[in-house]
């Protein structure tokens, strides 16, 4: 290995600040070493703000970075007025890692986040850069997916062209990092160890009275740069600040016409002691947020906006507001950790404690959403059902149409086939008095939604043709509409419905479909089902190894994701592909195993088929309980009214009844 080498010793005219200080560009120094080697690292500095600019200066001057492409990601505890949003600003100080004129740089950093990520991963930088779309699909994306693809396409991009230079990252005044640029980061710390790539943090020694900001992770070099009297960095502490010194930029910015303002203001009005445009501001600030996929500054938004309202008197408008940004926050929290759902029942207590019956369906509407996305679907039923019930008695179709197609796929899952067919008929019904293309169902604008999961309810219920009436006609107005994941969706569906139709060859084309889709826009809730769905149809088509191939990688991607709710389905299609197999304890085994899962998810539909799929297992055996889960099969089908299971229940019982 070569001799490290010192930034301080290869630089002798910088200025003599200390031990630590030259410890500190000692330590920077070797990362360096080290990334040029292809060990990346992370460096947590935490300094003076005098002494960080003094240490960046020598640091992008001396020779021991001078191999180096740096990258300067200055943070700022407001975003600038009429400048670049978080990821823009970071895509404009890429070319410098590419060289040659500026549009040469740009197609190549673009390329470079392709070649990491994908197609839609380049279409994200692209866009950043201002270069025109090439890829129809990254127009039907919706704005979480480019916001995801973009955070993706710039990691890759920088990651990529590491392998041509090293590239030292320097992000000044870490404790303000925000929005996007924190997941950003995230991407890169999570992969800088395998890079020629010196990721250097910068902390503030003051304090920071905003909570937020980036954390590096525990595997990060920490360095502390003292301050001069020898006092820690940690003891420094803000003074106070006079209200009446704010006034005056306020006003200032209430005569600006830039969309940035709002976040100046709601920062400015509580310093000014201005506490109801405080509460304004902030509300506005956490929408602006939202809207642009920055969830973690939404939330910190709306929180303030609460801790302003706390500061008003207490009226049954400002107890709206209240429920409003409650319910605003349960939208923005990660529901892994339980937020979301505290937030939402905490609205509907405010709502019910005040009569406010609409703000009270709003947040059962929510609750509905999250407990579905958790698997819970009884509790998703039940709330659904009291939430439509009071947009009835209000009237109020517009969010009538938004909780029934949310309470009708719920009960498509549950396999309660009819009532969720009624529900999303009545859905349809109010669709067309409302502007539906922008209302997002689970996955899919809202035509899509009802027509899909209605086709899927009328094959299950025995009715093929309108079943596949409907699925096609979701895919049309999918392919009309150019919603990427609408369109995967539709897929999805109509394949499903050929399948439940024992009509395997017309399933596997759209089942390609959706597989090539989803896999380009990484629609994950979506993608172990397709697998699985594919793999299936190319089974009973009579390709058995690819099939079996996608059946086990589905079952595995749902595991790893944790999608619990479609493995009972991917179960029974492993089972009955191992049947075809002629291996019918590989049946038995998996289909138990559907069984026991759907059963304690109250998915009564998938229940019903895998214990048919048992039955025919255990029948292959000879196994005399094959009658007993054959009865189960075909007593839960007629509950449900499920008439192609009822009919190959009977199918069954014959050759049971004939052996």
């Amino acid at each position: 290995m070569a001799p490290l080498r010192s930034v301080a010793q290869d630089n002798p005219g910088a200025p003599p600040d200390g031990a630590a200080f030259r410890r500190a560009l000692a330590d920077i120094a070797d990362a360096l070493h080290r990334a040029e080697e292809g060990i990346g690292s992370i460096l947590s500095l935490t300094a003076a703000d005098g002494d960080a600019s003094r240490l960046i200066e020598t640091l992008v001057h001396s020779p021991v970075a001078a191999g180096f492409g740096i990258l300067r990601w200055p943070q700022s505890l407001l975003p600038p007025l009429g400048g670049p949003d978080d990821l823009e600003a970071v895509a404009v100080s890429l070319p410098i890692l590419a060289g040659g004129s500026r549009d040469e740089a740009r197609r190549e950093i673009a390329l470079a986040a392709e070649r990491g990520g994908g197609e839609l991963a380049g279409e994200a930088v692209r866009g950043l850069l201002g270069l025109p779309s090439l890829q129809p699909l990254w127009l039907g994306l919706d704005d979480r997916q480019r916001a995801e693809f973009q955070v993706e396409g710039l990691a890759t991009a920088i990651l990529d062209l590491c392998y041509a230079r090293p590239v030292l990252i320097v992000v000044e005044n870490l404790q303000w990092a925000r929005g996007l640029t924190v997941p950003l980061l995230d991407a890169l710390g999570n992969a800088v160890e395998d890079a020629r790539l010196c990721l250097l943090t910068i902390r503030s020694a003051t304090p920071c009275a905003r909570p937020g900001g980036w954390t590096p992770p525990g595997t990060a070099r920490r360095i502390v740069l003292p301050e001069p009297d020898g006092g820690s960095a940690d003891s420094i502490g803000a003074e106070g600040d006079d209200p009446a010194a704010y006034a005056q930029p306020l006003d200032a910015l209430r005569r600006d016409r830039r969309p940035e303002r709002i976040e100046w203001m709601a920062h400015h009005a509580p310093l000014a002691g201005e506490w109801a445009l405080a509460c304004a501001c902030a509300r506005h600030a956490g929408q602006r947020a939202e809207a642009g996929c920055r969830l973690a500054d939404a939330a910190r938004h709306y929180r303030n906006a609460l801790a302003a309202l706390d500061r008003l008197p207490v009226t049954r408008r400002h107890a709206q507001r209240r429920i409003d940004l409650w319910t605003a926050l349960a939208r923005t929290q990660s529901p892994q950790d339980g937020g979301a759902m505290k937030a939402a029942e905490k609205a509907l207590a405010l709502a019910d404690d005040l009569g406010d019956q609409q703000r009270a369906a709003r947040a059962l509407s929510l609750l509905a959403t999250l407990h579905w996305a958790g698997g819970n679907l009884a509790a998703a039923r039940r709330v659904g059902m009291m939430a439509r019930r009071i947009w009835l008695r209000t009237e109020s179709s517009g969010q009538q149409v938004q909780t029934l197609i949310k309470l009708g796929c719920g009960l498509t899952e549950e396999g309660r086939f009819r009532h969720a067919d009624t529900v999303l008929r009545a859905a349809a019904e109010l669709a067309p008095r409302w502007d539906t293309r922008h209302l997002h169902g689970p996955t899919a604008l809202a035509p899509v939604c009802i027509a899909a999961h209605r086709a899927r309810c009328r094959a299950e219920l025995g009715d093929p043709e309108e079943a596949l009436r409907l699925a096609r006609a979701a895919l049309a107005l999918a392919e009309d509409s150019g919603h990427a994941a609408s369109h995967a969706l539709a897929c999805l569906h109509l394949g499903w419905v050929a399948l439940t139709a024992q009509r395997y060859a017309v399933a596997v084309e759209p089942l390609k479909r959706a597989v090539a889709i989803t896999e380009t826009i990484r629609l994950h809730a979506c993608q172990p089902l397709v697998l699985g769905a594919l793999g299936y149809a190319l089974v009973r088509t009579g390709a058995l190894n690819d099939g079996a191939s996608l059946l086990l990688g589905s079952r595995e991607h749902a595991r790893m994701l944790g999608i619990r709710r479609h493995e009972p389905q991917i179960l029974i299609w492993i089972a009955e592909a191992a049947l075809l197999s002629g291996q019918p304890e590989d049946t038995v085994r998996n289909a138990r195993d559907a069984a026991g899962k759907a059963a304690a998810a109250g998915q009564s539909g998938d229940e019903a088929w895998a214990r048919l799929a048992l039955a025919r297992g255990l029948v292959a055996q000879a196994d005399g309980d094959a009658a007993r889960h054959l009865e189960a099969a075909a007593r839960i089908a007629g509950q449900r009214s499920m008439t192609p299971l009822l009919a190959q229940c009977a199918d069954l019982r014959k050759t049971i009844t004939a052996a």
